[in-house]
């Protein structure tokens, strides 16, 4: 890191254009992370290269440093050309495919790396970026737009755009956008992205999670989110709109995915250090949101029981959850990581067949890495070696891709 380097170098090796490579290597300077060398004693223009600042690498030295938890995927994006923007849908809708680009310049010139269907250079910034905050399972959950926009140098238009590109190529199994304070008073609540890290286009490795499918009679999104609350509170909840119920379902379907992380292979309780854990991770996130009009007394009155009946309605789900498919899935496993991501729900065919899709982390050995289990009268539950070897169209029925 300390060697200089040069524009044309590191555009080669990370698979970026120059002019991407040289605007960024621009804004690093300024920002003291790099240092501009001049190559004076070359013959005519002098040369330049760049190189570490010793304010960057005192920070890279810091032992607190985190490490990026897919650091190895990262290291991918920008060090193999060969990653394609091939789809889902590639197969069966080969025929609609764009005529490729041809691999060189008008000047004879090799073509920028988003040519001949390869990952463009943005695509791949932007999904690096998502990278660096998911967790095991591909979960990014708490980075505003703002943050990505920092770290990519896209503007809300283009980042927009990126990430319609990464849900249609399948990288990113669903988004749910965030909400503004024109809701909760005075706070935003950032987006959510669910990450396909099985993507086989992120590497031949193998599979890094599992995936259990559980369909069964279930209650829909805003009955799950109400039940047990009095009509009028919830009322009140539901007048938040769509949007933030959207937003709200998901964030119950995390603090459920983290009682199941901790209690998978028995039952739970309501009371100790897990419960105890996620009472505080209930409190950080909703206990700043406000609801209402500022200046109003009555402004927000249910809100805070929100927060208990947030936690109730966790724990009798992940408990459902392990009653049901405990003994049915991945016999004396304990996985390190459980992620819930709630499937949409369809205006179309049987309204009441709820779906839930499990990414646990990491995949078990020996054993099937896909399994759907539809638990109604007449049901079934089938096994497959991988997520890949699932119709495609029952993947997209699952959630486990978007459009």
């Amino acid at each position: 890191m300390a060697a200089p380097f040069k524009i044309k170098s590191i555009a080669r090796l990370l698979c970026l254009t120059e002019r991407l490579v040289r605007e960024a290597s621009r804004e690093l300077a300024d920002a003291g992370l790099l240092v501009i060398k001049k190559q004076a004693d070359k013959v005519g223009r002098p040369g330049q290269e760049y190189e570490a600042s010793r304010y960057l690498l005192d920070l890279m030295a810091k032992p607190e440093e985190r490490a990026f938890v897919h650091q190895d995927l990262i290291q991918r994006l920008f060090s193999e050309p060969e990653i394609f923007a091939e789809g889902p849908l590639s197969e069966t809708d080969a025929g609609n495919e764009k005529a490729a680009r041809q691999p060189v310049r008008k000047d004879g010139r090799p073509a920028a790396p988003g040519a001949c269907g390869r990952l463009g250079a943005s695509t791949r910034v932007f999904l690096a970026a998502l990278l660096s905050f998911a967790d095991q399972c591909g979960v990014v959950a708490g980075v505003g737009e703002a943050r990505l926009r920092a770290m990519t140098g896209l503007n809300p238009t283009a980042l927009k755009h990126q990430v319609a590109r990464l849900v249609s190529l399948g990288f990113v199994r669903g988004h749910v956008p965030g909400v503004s304070n024109g809701i909760f008073v005075g706070a935003r609540v950032p987006s959510t992205y669910y990450l396909n890290l099985n993507h086989p286009q992120l590497g031949e490795q193998s599979f890094r999670c599992a995936v259990l499918v559980y369909a069964e009679d279930g209650l829909s999104c805003s009955e799950r989110l109400t039940s047990g609350l009095s009509l009028d509170v919830a009322r009140a909840l539901l007048a938040l709109g769509p949007a933030a119920l959207d937003v709200l379902y998901h964030k119950l379907a995390g603090y459920t995915s983290h009682l199941l992380s901790q209690t998978w292979g028995g039952p739970g309780e309501r009371y100790g250090k897990v419960p105890a854990s996620l009472e505080g991770v209930i409190g950080r996130e909703l206990a700043q949101l406000k609801v209402g009009r500022p200046g109003q007394d009555e402004a927000g009155y249910y809100w805070p029981g929100v927060l208990d009946h947030f936690f109730e309605v966790a724990f009798e789900w992940a408990e459902h959850l392990k009653q049901k498919l405990n003994g049915k899935a991945w016999s004396g496993y304990q996985p390190q990581v459980i992620r819930l991501i709630p499937a949409p729900e369809s205006e179309e065919g049987d309204s009441d067949l709820r779906v839930v899709s499990l990414i646990v982390y990491p995949a078990p050995e020996n054993q099937k890495g896909c399994i759907v289990f539809k638990d109604v009268h007449g049901g079934f539950l089938r096994e497959f070696d991988c997520e890949a070897d699932l119709n495609v169209r029952n993947r997209y029925e699952f959630g486990l891709l978007t459009e």
